[in-house]
């Protein structure tokens, strides 16, 4: 994704407003931890950054199937360029196609953590499952 594109992303946002964020609900009652794995990404996407979409889910479902099953994790790929996600370039200042992790606890955003390493590992499709899947063991406890 060429830079002047996010550029672009990001004035639209801050000329159109910001649209209120979409997090889990908090239904009322005490909710244990809960950990979203958000791919952002653009409508036109290259090579690369569906491969990173790919190995980012897959690396969820080979360590992690039983917490996706419950519902203690959350898969979501959002395109940034919809209107109604467009928060999320402010929320979680993006500046490229990007995996990042966003703790919630009791319906409530915590702690969050893009995985830069992702456009350098790419390549390395073994080195690149270990390095999501032992910061979604970090942000789980494990």
């Amino acid at each position: 994704m060429k830079a002047k594109h996010w550029r672009c992303l990001f004035l639209l946002v801050l000329i159109f407003g910001v649209v209120a964020p979409s997090y889990p609900a908090d239904n009322g009652a005490a909710s244990p931890l809960k950990l979203v794995a958000y791919y952002f990404h653009a409508t036109q996407r290259c090579a690369t950054c569906l491969a990173i979409e790919s190995y980012s889910k897959e690396a969820l479902q080979a360590k992690f199937s039983e917490q996706l099953k419950a519902g203690v994790i959350d898969w979501q790929a959002v395109d940034v360029e919809q209107v109604k996600n467009r928060h999320f370039i402010q929320d979680y200042q993006l500046v490229t196609s990007s995996l990042v992790l966003v703790s919630f606890s009791n319906g409530k955003k915590g702690k969050w953590r893009t995985l830069a390493k992702t456009w350098n590992l790419v390549r390395k499709k073994g080195d690149f499952l270990q390095y999501v899947q032992s910061n979604v063991a970090t942000f789980l406890g494990n």
